[in-house]
């Protein structure tokens, strides 16, 4: 069965038979499971690639967090009758996720369900338009006027991430919300617009003639849907949607921007600031820039204090000063530089493994990243992995075809997986304490190949489709789980006679971390262990975590940087012909460094060396006879690894890096040569 989500929110109602459909559809009904199934009808416009299709299917389970109570006692009748009376003035929110059975049956349902109430304006032809809301306090701008500089220069203003993005659903307008002087809100309309680009930046706009604006006038604010439940959109009927298309293309148009002053005048508009502060060419360029907070108070020699970092990058550098802050409360000793080297890990891989010697805290350090994320429950999940465990079904549980009922494991996994389906908003971190006991390719096997899919595409399978009907419990635990990209996976690991070694299956899709330990004359000058780390004001949702991480679709990394791998490639697969770099090696290289924060404790090189020993030095494994030449020989009067194929690459390529780090985990392998034969 194949399965795809379309991430844009849609609106919808409860989908009612008409008098030509009566007795034979009934649309509120008790499935196999004896749970209360439905079917709602969509009322707003959907993506371009959105498929012909007017209904979804929704289940009791998703109506549970909004009050509705079902009496599995009462009869089948009043049970769908109280569920049809409830549902009578209220509309839904979601996604949908179309299933591909395996006997070929689409099956579309709604995720993510939400509810809000209908409008007193609702009526049975009503069909909703969305529009996305843009603000300061969400989007990083200093205020309105930098919203028009943007929009009129095509620059990015944000992102909206449950809105269509596709290049053919370019909204008309815009909206603008900001609050007055009491504390109201109010919200001005700009547009129209002809196309849109979207990237890390988010939305980015070409307008169709001249940039206009409008005040939201308060008749078409009572018509239009905002609520908690949809963000920052507000879904406008299409009668309305007209009257504001109508009234944007007579408006007066904003004067052109000088391009030398970015000089805005705005048109008078009852809603909004009518007279926009004039910023000069250097003015506008420091709105999306603000001085960069030190990770510390104390900064080290040689970095400058009044370095500048994008608007953007402010709430990530907040939270990489948490993550400093409460690693030293929790009394552990490591580098600045292995904090950012890990948080970049995490954005911008499926799969983070954090090594090194025992008693160095790597599950602790991952349980301070996670409080730094204010994570709370199952949001955050650690899974001792057994010894014992030879299969998935130790870890994610199977279907006792005997007492028909699936029994998941005891690891909590897929309660916390599924518990992150249905909150795609919030952030899940899932921690494998000492992954290496059992072999990491039995147990996790389906994991690997599903964690190199795109979102969307991640479903993990408990069992077969044909059992789902006869399952006791099959509304709780459903044959698949999507695995959305708001959930992150990170493993812990020893290396020593007791654990097994990594596959390349595994490190092709891993970022191995080995941390080190800062010197132990610094423990001295670490602040005293606190009872309890500092806490966020607030949880980090996923949209703000989203925010930090850059999508590149193209590989960016210089002409300098692919030579270099292209001989490190080269110079594998002379020693063996069965490894090498591989092109899934380099973008996932070239997705790291571009993720990498602006701050000044790492930078493209020092990042890069990171990323060859984590990515390319990992796999080298092997004897002697295999390695000397790629490796070099260790000297033990010297200390030092005689030049290999390695060393002579880095000497080649000093603009790319130093490779300080390569070079003596290089040196560590020859000497593992020189002493034992080989080297792991």
């Amino acid at each position: 069965m194949s399965t795809k989500i379309w991430d844009s929110d849609l609106v919808g109602v409860l989908d009612e038979p008409d008098q030509f459909d009566l007795p034979y559809r009934d649309t509120i009904f008790i499935n196999k499971n004896n749970s209360l199934q439905f079917t709602v009808r969509i009322i707003s416009q959907p993506a371009e690639s959105f498929p012909n299709v007017k209904t979804v299917t929704c289940f009791y389970s998703d109506l549970e967090r909004w009050g509705f109570e079902d009496d599995f006692l009462e009869t089948e009748e009043i049970r769908k009758n109280r569920l049809r009376e409830w549902l009578r003035d209220r509309l839904f929110v979601f996604k949908v996720e179309r299933r591909i059975r395996y006997n070929h049956e689409e099956v579309y349902n709604a995720l993510d369900v939400r509810v809000m109430p209908k409008l007193p304006s609702f009526h049975e032809g009503l069909r909703l338009i969305p529009a996305p809301i843009f603000s300061k306090e969400v989007h990083g701008m200093k205020n309105m006027d930098e919203f028009v500089i943007r929009l009129s220069n095509k620059k990015f203003v944000g992102r909206i991430d449950n809105i269509s993005h596709e290049s053919d659903d370019t909204p008309s307008f815009v909206v603008w919300r900001e609050l007055d002087e009491e504390e109201e809100e109010q919200f001005s309309i700009f547009g129209e617009f002809l196309r849109h680009q979207y990237a890390h930046g988010g939305f980015s706009f070409d307008v169709s003639d001249e940039l206009k604006i409008i005040s939201f006038q308060d008749k078409w604010l009572e018509e239009c849907y905002f609520s908690d439940a949809i963000g920052n959109l507000v879904f406008i009927p299409i009668e309305t949607y007209q009257e504001i298309t109508n009234a944007l293309e007579h408006a007066s148009p904003i004067p052109t921007v000088i391009e030398s002053e970015l000089e805005i005048k705005t048109p008078a508009a009852s809603a909004v600031n009518t007279t926009p502060n004039v910023l000069t060419a250097k003015e506008e360029q420091k709105v999306a820039q603000t001085p960069q907070p030190d990770l510390e108070s104390d900064m080290p020699e040689g970095v400058n204090a009044a370095a500048t970092v994008p608007m953007t990058d402010q709430k990530e550098l907040d939270f990489l000063k948490l993550l400093y802050t409460n690693t030293q409360d929790a009394g552990l000793v490591y580098q600045r530089e292995d904090l950012i080297n890990f948080h970049t890990s995490m954005k911008s891989s499926s799969l983070v493994i954090l090594s090194g010697m025992s008693g160095t805290g790597k599950t602790k350090l991952v349980e301070v990243y996670s409080h730094s994320l204010g994570l709370k429950g199952e949001q955050f999940t650690v899974i001792p992995v057994s010894p014992s465990w030879t299969s998935d079904s130790d870890l994610i549980g199977y279907a006792d075809t005997m007492h028909m009922v699936y029994r998941p494991g005891d690891s909590g996994l897929i309660n916390a997986l599924r518990k992150a389906e249905d909150e795609p908003n919030k952030i899940f971190v899932i921690c494998f304490d000492e992954m290496n006991l059992a072999r990491v390719e039995h147990y996790f096997s389906q994991f690997l190949s599903i964690l190199e899919m795109d979102p969307g595409k991640r479903v993990l399978r408990l069992y077969n489709d044909d059992l789902e009907s006869r399952l006791y419990n099959s509304a709780q635990y459903p044959p698949t789980i999507v695995i959305r990209d708001n959930v992150f996976f990170v493993g812990t690991v020893n290396m020593d006679e007791s654990t097994y070694h990594f596959s390349d299956k595994v490190l092709d899709r891993a970022n191995v971390i080995t941390l080190t330990v800062m010197p132990f004359e610094n423990m001295k000058e670490m602040p005293e262990k606190k009872k309890g780390l500092t806490a966020r004001s607030e949880e980090l949702d996923f949209e703000t975590y989203k925010s930090f991480i850059r999508e590149n679709r193209t590989v960016s990394l210089s002409e300098q940087e692919l030579a270099l791998l292209w001989d490190v490639h080269n110079v594998m697969q002379e020693a063996n012909r069965q490894v090498g770099v591989g092109p899934r090696i380099v973008k996932q290289i070239d997705v790291f460094l571009e993720n990498l924060p602006s701050q000044e404790y790492v930078d493209r090189e020092r990042a890069f060396d990171f990323q060859f020993v984590q990515r390319v030095l990992t796999k080298v494994r092997g004897s002697e006879d295999q390695l000397n030449d790629l490796i070099g020989k260790y000297e033990r009067d010297s200390g030092e690894a005689v030049t290999g194929k390695f060393m002579d690459i880095f000497n080649e390529y000093p603009m790319v890096s130093d490779f300080k780090m390569s070079r003596e985990v290089i040196k560590q392998k020859a000497k593992e040569l020189r002493f034992n034969g080989y080297t792991m």
